[in-house]
Formats: C-alpha cells, structure tokens, sequence
C-alpha cells in the first residue's frame, strides 16, 4: 500500500520551467508596476493643489496590482521550489490570480459607469444647451 497521496500532482522539468519563465516576467512586472506607481503617486501628490487627484489614485492602485502580481509569482514559484504541494500551490497561486483580476474587473467595471455616465451627462447638455 502505497502512502503517497494518490492525488499528488508533481510537474516535471519542462512543466517547472515554464512556471519559473512565468514567475520571473511577474516579478519583474510587478517590480516595475509598482515603481511606475510610486513615481505616479508622487506626480499625483504635487498635482493634489491644483485640483488634480487621479495621479494619486492612478499610482497607488498601479503599486496595488504590482504587489499583488509579485505575490501571485511568489506563489508560482513555490511550484517549483517545492515537491509533493504543487497542486496546492498552484491553487494557491491561482487564488492570487483571481485576486488581481478581480480588482481590474471593478476597476474597469466602475470607469465603465463613469463613461456611461459621461455620455449621458454630454448627450442631454448638448440636447439641452443648444
């Protein structure tokens, strides 16, 4: 009788390279997304005087998904680091991914409501404003 798990799911070499070139272009674009968002927010806090708030908010919700795709290539990682977990860590890893994706899909979703908003609020001015 075997004691190994029989669900256990090991990766072979190839699979592990392919998850390691995917963990490495995350982390480098989770390092930069957050860089870019710093400088960003920065920008954004000297523009709050005159009016301006979106560079602020564009920043810190640019570092927000760096660091959540850092974590999710941490996670990816872990696949190939370690032996006898890689399911576990890949759904792990994937659970990062729906994070990240949710927060662009609200993001998108709520500038969606404000286009439409803005569309309507052009319509009905230029209906009624000429």
């Amino acid at each position: 009788m075997e004691s190994e798990n029989p669900r256990e799911y090991e990766f072979d070499e190839s699979q592990n390279e392919l998850i390691q070139g995917l963990a490495s272009t995350m982390k480098f674009v989770g390092y930069f997304l957050i860089a870019v968002g710093i400088l960003v927010a920065i920008s954004g806090i000297f523009t709050i005087a005159q009016g301006g708030f979106s560079g602020l908010v564009q920043g810190i919700v640019q570092a927000i998904i760096g660091f959540w795709t850092i974590q999710a290539a941490k996670s990816f990682q872990l696949i190939v680091d370690t032996e006898g977990r890689d399911i576990e860590n890949l759904m792990g890893a994937l659970g990062e991914l729906r994070k990240l994706y949710r927060l662009q899909y609200w993001i998108l979703m709520i500038a969606l409501v404000f286009v439409v908003i803005g569309l309507i609020v052009g319509l009905v001015a230029g209906i009624f404003g000429s």
